[in-house]
């Protein structure tokens, strides 16, 4: 059986990582990508343990928020634990890993490498206000002055941006090691200018 435990404490921060900067006139956002554990698959035999007690119950679906590594570490400080906890949750045949986005004002990186590829940690609070601000359920002022009350809770992660730059550069190393050799069935590619 696979289980589910509901832990009544506050969330430990989420990691969220720039993806996209845009600078437009009534859209001065960046664009984070986080990444969520997901099913889109019924699928039996999972416990959900609430306090004491252990509830049996068919999964319908599932999404929630990668927070920190699988053990004791709070962060993700080397590209193999990305790679644990991203093979783990995949070797489950009805879970898988998605890649899902917030926005954020561009005056909350101030003072922090603005660039994509840049690792930041958020509290739940102010990740919170994005999901809604994402959903359309707030209004882009709302929004913005809520980040500007939540600004402390944006923390530049100078290890796990290495962290998450060297896992990419392994895994693009690995795709393009795999890749068919035969170059008549090869998509054209390019590198990305740095």
């Amino acid at each position: 059986m696979k289980k589910l435990e509901f832990i009544n404490e506050s969330m430990s921060t989420i990691p969220i990582m720039i993806d996209d900067i845009k600078q437009y006139k009534g859209f001065d956002m960046t664009r984070c990508t986080y990444f969520s554990i997901d099913s889109d698959i019924p699928a039996g035999e999972w416990i959900l343990r609430l306090k004491d007690l252990e509830i049996p119950f068919y999964l319908i679906g599932l999404s929630g928020i990668i927070t920190e590594p699988i053990g004791d570490k709070a962060e993700f400080d080397s590209p193999h634990l990305i790679d644990e906890i991203f093979k783990t949750i995949e070797e489950s045949p009805e879970l898988f890993v998605d890649i899902n986005d917030i926005w954020l004002p561009n005056f909350m990186f101030k003072g922090f490498p603005h660039v994509r590829g840049s690792v930041f940690r958020t509290k739940e609070k102010l990740f919170a206000e994005a999901i809604r601000f994402r959903e359309d359920k707030i209004p882009t002022e709302k929004f913005e002055k809520s980040c500007r009350e939540l600004k402390d809770y944006l923390f530049y992660s100078k290890k796990e941006t290495q962290s998450f730059k060297d896992w990419a550069t392994h895994q693009i190393n690995t795709a393009i090691e795999t890749y068919p050799k035969n170059p008549e069935l090869a998509l054209k590619w390019r590198e990305e200018k740095k």
